[in-house]
């Protein structure tokens, strides 16, 4: 192993700040580069930062199908959107089906979903993806499931939810869960008398990713057709549970729930009336008095959806209409709009190295250990 002209811990320090497509760069560098950049632990700590930081974030967009009839997907930089028109870079998934539909995203990877192919997990930086094995043949419900993607802090793994609702011959719920580290589904049996639905129209079902859950959507009543409820999942001890709604009062009459978010980390809630649509933010995951109303945006005839908060914090991404995007200004309640080419599906999207094969993310300690031993037997 070379030596380092500078300590390790500055070496480290140094390199966590850097954008993902640089560390890709670095590790051809020389073998020591390579094996520190791959390791779990400088992996975490790279993620850690951006996280904590909102940086290294792209806009991973789903367009329209190229000549070969595949899903083409493109990568902007987050922090340059609106200010040019760069169409950012081309990720070729080097697969031969079209995963056209994005379940979610966690930590860097993402899931993509075609039905009834299957599902796959994508590193959008690396290239990187994994086939996940195919899904119980006899598990396909009457009403549109829906789906999640999460990392569960407690086992170390990255999971992904389906829940299905059966109304023949006897109204009933399945869920299933997929572990990254056994690459297996296994179905959830503690789910008897599960008392939640939701409406058939729910937008993509795709589950919100905040504080270890997985949040959608539903109501407690299989024949309602509005959504009155945040339903959760832990991914951890994999159970559900219902979240505390925001005290909408008087202007709370006629809103209509349409989705649930993640901005910055906190569990977020769009409300649609009549004309305008409110955002609220839960501030402290669980308490029902922390929700707060961040802002109300006027765009009629318009759907909205939050993507993510700018660098600053000062100002909200939104897509609309799955075609437009804007930047909405917190400070002067004014919508900014710019031109993304061909979108039909987007998702924010950290820049990691994290793998979406769970035996490459091993850790740095685990590999030096496995080195001394092979000195020793030289």
């Amino acid at each position: 192993m070379a030596t380092w002209k500078l300590p390790l811990d500055v070496i480290i320090d140094i390199l966590i700040r850097l954008p993902g497509k640089s560390l890709l760069r670095f590790r051809c560098i020389s073998k020591s580069f390579r094996s520190l950049i791959d390791s779990k632990d400088f992996i975490n700590l790279h993620l850690s930062r951006s996280i904590k930081t909102s940086s290294n974030r792209s806009l991973v967009i789903c367009s329209d199908l190229d000549y070969n009839l595949k899903t083409r997907f493109h990568s902007l930089s987050l922090d340059s959107l609106g200010g040019g028109d760069d169409d950012g870079s081309i990720i070729d998934l080097r697969v031969n089906e079209m995963f056209d539909i994005i379940i979610g995203s966690c930590n860097g990877l993402l899931a993509l979903k075609n039905y009834p192919k299957g599902i796959i997990l994508l590193n959008p930086l690396t290239k990187k993806h994994r086939v996940l094995p195919k899904f119980y043949r006899d598990l396909h419900g009457d009403k549109p499931s829906l789906h999640g993607f999460g990392y569960d802090v407690g086992s170390d793994d990255y999971k992904l939810v389906r829940i299905h609702v059966f109304k023949s011959p006897v109204y009933h719920i399945e869920a299933t869960v997929y572990g990254l580290k056994v690459n297996l589904w296994r179905r959830i049996k503690n789910i008897k008398n599960f008392p939640y639905s939701w409406a058939d129209h729910s937008y993509g079902g795709n589950g919100a990713f905040v504080n270890g859950a997985l949040h959608w959507l539903a109501n407690q009543n299989q024949d309602e057709m509005i959504n009155d409820l945040i339903l959760a999942f832990d991914l951890n001890i994999e159970t559900f549970y219902s979240m505390p709604m925001p005290g909408f009062g008087n202007e709370g009459g006629g809103g209509e729930l349409s989705g649930v978010y993640v901005l910055k980390g906190c569990l977020s809630l769009l409300c649609k009336y009549s004309e305008p649509w409110d955002l609220w933010v839960m501030k402290e995951y669980g308490v029902k008095d922390s929700w707060s109303k961040l802002f109300t945006m006027n765009e009629n005839g318009y759907r909205v959806i939050p993507l993510a908060f700018s660098s600053r914090g000062d100002k909200v991404l939104f897509q609309k209409n799955s075609k437009d995007h804007c930047w909405y200004h917190l400070d002067m309640h004014r919508v900014e709009s710019f031109l993304v080419k061909g979108p039909s599906d987007v998702h924010v999207c950290v820049d990691t190295l994290v793998s979406p094969f769970a035996e490459s993310n091993r850790s740095l300690k685990k590999k030096k250990t496995r080195k001394r031993r092979k000195g020793k037997r030289n």
